[in-house]
């Protein structure tokens, strides 16, 4: 499992209902119509060229009608913003190369939290892009808005049942789709529902939806290279590792909103939204340690090929089962009297984790076998001379139970009063306390094998599975033998309490706590601010105090008292924030913007955890391999000073050229530091080798780029040309982080390029597109030198859609996605012949309906 970063090609995309332009009967000039993905694309233009901040846009009244999975596959379209992909699947939304935890995601303004353990970034495959109405990036905060987000903020505006314009609305679509690789049906549907009432002063609305993909992947993983003389690739990896995924992922949600407005002047709403995302994961991996120990190698004369000696093989089977839910509710309201307008907001937020798995592994008693390897295709082969079932000897089992959840209480209020300068020019003031509680719970209980005369093989007791292909597109491999899930899990169930599983109790003590924290977290925030129009000019100044108080709980590995410690600590810091924008129009289609924000990045919730997870596997009676992977509780938080200005040239109705430059200057960010170190002593245990890493912060770091974005509707070619269109957009991002003993290094998640294209064609009832995404290689994780540094790869996607309307109100659709059968590429000390992970997904094609009334 790994992640990409991928770019995004327009402005939006959402597809919509199209009607026949007004026909022409008398011999005038045709009346264009504007409907369809062109009335979606002006909105967002139109709110893009409003905004006095640097601000991005998807006009989402029709989002439900892409086949993007969720909210981040949406937000891969905006210019200067990339995705995380897990399992093919959308995650992670990244800003102008700064990774998704130093972002933040708001749901109408109130900061959402997260489900996960390990992250402030909120998973955005959670979210159904149906459920929203507006989806904004801010790539340059003002400042009445929080201070998190390094790279900008993603807010997500939630749907208005004022926004259909009408007493009595409903739309809803469904889509089902079929995917290549392993030949299954995805589902997908959504339905919105709303009224308005009461003359026109109450208004309801009730939005659901659901999803359920079923899907494989399989991939190539292999580990730890290291630079070896002789080798034509320069040097060895540890081991192959080929894996086959099958995965479930549902997504259901609903969201609501009752709003009343009593005057005209007043405004008051109660908005909720509940979304749960779930996932079962099957996993069947089998591992060479073919290139452990270089002196049992014999290196042909060509460099690339040879045989291994004394290598070791294992068998592994997850289960896991995984549950993310986000909910949100809030009461607030607006109210005007004279030149005074008074804003609060009350909201409570709850998320859930929910993740159990087990892992079972078979393993060679001893080290034993002979290899043959070829290293010459970039996805190089080896394969077992002789090897069986009855050799791979059950080894562990682990249970592993983790729990999250996180309790937001926030509560703004803001002051603002219009004064007499210029149009729409006012003073403003606000104060906001957000109160954070999070916990997680990871347990893990492990068993070991049993004495000599308790011990079994993957041939016993049937259970062995069936050979599985491992299917890379060019190349397949085969995973001879894998476990049987069902005759597994039976076993274990009956065996369990035996002598043929010990429990390791020591181990499972530590693996039930090291990963543990408890974690209150309390900002208190205010500020003040002005935003003057002087004519063509407009400038928003102010200030942002910004307080931070933290207290966690957690565990320490002790090896004074051969265990695990319980530890608290607590900590605060105070920020001043200033903020300054300044919009300047000098004619009526031209939009000049320059603005200096600073902004945190607070760190990662585990990072702060005073403690860590130790994982190990006893290789011979002896002898062991483990890792430790530790929190650091005295880490500062990320500050950065940031520089934007953009010019934009409206040069047309739906038309737009765009450039931007954009400068971070960034202190005490943090990277993860990572080495893995021989014949290690810990705890009274000898191990091998033991992988260590713990998050640090550096000395300074700074991202810089340009980026442009163009975007026309060809309504002025003759006849059937003129429902073409085009978009595009490309971003060049540099970077550098100062890390201690390294030097100067990229940003990690930061791509030197993302670039996109799109071609699309609306003209009566029929609409089409297609676009082509690029997403350029990053560094993803800093070792302790070069070759130790892991990378992702370049990742292109091409992918197309058509709708065609067959009444006003009823349109049918088709999506096409990843034509080009792209997989994704992470590789080591870049070096792109030293490959980590290769995963391949398939095609996927959609076929839906979606109805409006």
């Amino acid at each position: 499992m790994r992640t990409m970063m991928m770019g995004a090609s327009v402005l939006t995309l959402a597809l919509a209902t199209a009607v026949p332009a007004m026909a022409q009967t008398d011999g005038s000039v045709e009346e264009l119509v504007v409907t369809g993905q062109r009335l979606s694309q002006q909105r967002a233009i139109d709110a893009k060229r409003s905004a006095t901040a640097v601000v991005d846009a998807i006009s989402a009244d029709e989002i439900g009608r892409l086949a993007d999975k969720n909210v981040a596959e949406n937000l891969e379209r905006l210019p200067g913003v990339g995705v995380s992909y897990d399992q093919g699947e959308g995650r992670y939304v990244a800003i102008r190369g700064t990774p998704a935890q130093l972002n933040n995601v708001t749901l109408n303004g109130v900061e959402v939290g997260n489900p996960d353990g390990d992250s402030r970034a909120l998973p955005l495959d959670v979210v159904s892009g149906q459920l929203l109405g507006r989806i904004e990036v801010v790539k340059a905060v003002t400042p009445d808005m929080d201070a998190q987000g390094i790279g900008g903020t993603v807010n997500l505006v939630t749907q208005s049942p004022f926004d259909a314009k009408r007493d009595l609305f409903a739309r809803g679509s469904f889509q089902a789709g079929y995917q290549d690789f392993n030949e299954k049906v995805p589902v997908q549907g959504d339905a919105t529902f709303g009224a308005v009432f009461g003359d026109g002063r109450w208004g309801v609305l009730v939005g659901v939806n659901g999803s359920s993909r079923d899907y494989r992947s399989d991939g190539l993983y292999p580990d730890d290279w290291r630079t070896l003389p002789g080798y034509a690739r320069g040097g060895l990896p540890t081991n192959i590792k080929f894996t086959n995924y099958t995965l479930k992922r549902e997504r259901i949600g609903v969201s609501g909103a009752l709003e009343f407005r009593p005057t005209d002047q007043d405004k008051m709403y109660v908005r909720g939204l509940y979304s749960k995302f779930t996932e079962d994961e099957y996993r069947q991996r089998a591992r060479l340690d073919f290139g452990a120990n270089p002196a049992n190698i014999t290196l042909n004369a060509d460099g690339a090929t040879g045989v291994a000696r004394n290598v070791d093989a294992r068998q592994d089977l997850r289960l896991e089962y995984k549950e993310k839910s986000i909910s949100s509710a809030s009461f607030g309201g607006e109210h005007e009297r004279g030149p005074w307008e008074l804003k609060y907001d009350l909201s409570w937020g709850y998320n859930e984790l929910i993740e159990p798995n087990q892992v079972w592994q078979f393993r060679l008693p001893s080290a034993n076998l002979t290899v043959d390897f070829d290293m010459r295709p970039l996805l190089y082969t080896a394969e077992a001379r002789t090897m069986s079932a009855s050799a791979l000897q059950f080894r562990q089992y682990t249970a592993q139970d983790e729990y999250g959840e996180e309790t937001n209480l926030a509560a703004k209020v803001d002051l603002k009063r219009a004064i007499a300068v210029g149009e729409g020019s006012y003073l403003k003031v606000g104060f906001k306390v957000r109160d954070t509680d999070k916990m997680f719970d990871g347990h893990t209980d492990r068993w070991d094998r049993g004495a000599t005369a308790n011990r079994f093989t993957l041939a016993d007791f049937g259970l062995q599975g069936p050979v599985m292909d491992v299917d890379l597109g060019d190349y397949t491999y085969f995973n001879r033998y894998t476990i049987d899930a069902d005759a597994i899990s039976k076993f274990t169930a009956e065996n369990l309490a035996t002598a043929r599983f010990v429990k390791n109790t020591a181990d499972s003590l530590a693996n039930e706590t090291l990963s543990d924290y408890d974690l209150t977290e309390r900002v208190y925030a205010g500020y003040a601010m002005a935003d003057v129009d002087f004519g063509g000019w407009r400038l928003i100044g102010g200030w942002r105090v910004e307080r931070t108080e933290t207290d966690v709980q957690g565990f320490r590995l002790d090896p004074k008292v051969g265990g695990v410690s319980p530890v608290s600590r607590s900590g605060e810091y105070t920020n001043f924030l200033p903020n300054l924008h300044v919009r300047f129009e000098p004619r009526d289609d031209l939009v000049l913007r320059l603005a200096y924000t600073r902004t945190l990045g607070r760190p990662q919730y585990p990072q702060l955890r005073p403690g860590g997870s130790l994982d190990w596997v006893e290789v011979t009676p002896g002898v062991f391999e483990g890792g430790l992977s530790e929190g650091n509780v005295d880490l500062k938080p990320f500050v950065s000073d940031n520089f934007d200005a953009t010019v934009e040239w409206y040069f047309a109705r739906g038309g737009l050229i765009s450039a931007g430059a954009f400068y971070k200057k960034i202190k005490d960010p943090i990277f993860t530091f990572s080495e893995t170190r021989t014949n290690f002593v810990l705890d009274g245990r000898t191990y091998a080798t033991f992988g260590y890493s713990q998050p640090r912060n550096a000395d300074e770091g700074e991202i810089k780029g340009i980026e442009f974005a163009y975007q026309q509707q060809f309504t002025f070619l003759p006849g059937p040309w003129s429902g073409f269109g085009a978009a595009g957009n490309i971003t060049f991002t540099d970077s550098s982080l100062t890390v201690p003993g390294r030097g100067e290094l990229p940003f990690p998640a930061q791509s030197d390029l993302l670039w996109g294209a799109q071609l699309f064609y609306q003209k009566g009832r029929f609409e089409a597109a297609i676009s082509y995404h690029h997403t350029g290689r990053a560094i993803q994780g800093l070792g302790g030198n070069d070759d130790a540094d892991t990378y992702d790869d370049d990742y292109r996607r091409l992918d197309a859609k058509a709708s065609y309307a067959l009444t006003d109100n009823v349109e049918v659709f088709v999506d096409l996605q990843n034509l080009n059968d792209e997989v994704l590429r992470e590789y080591q000390a870049g070096r792109r012949d030293w490959l980590t992970n290769y995963e391949r997904y398939g095609r996927t094609y959609y076929l839906g309906v979606s109805a409006k009334w």
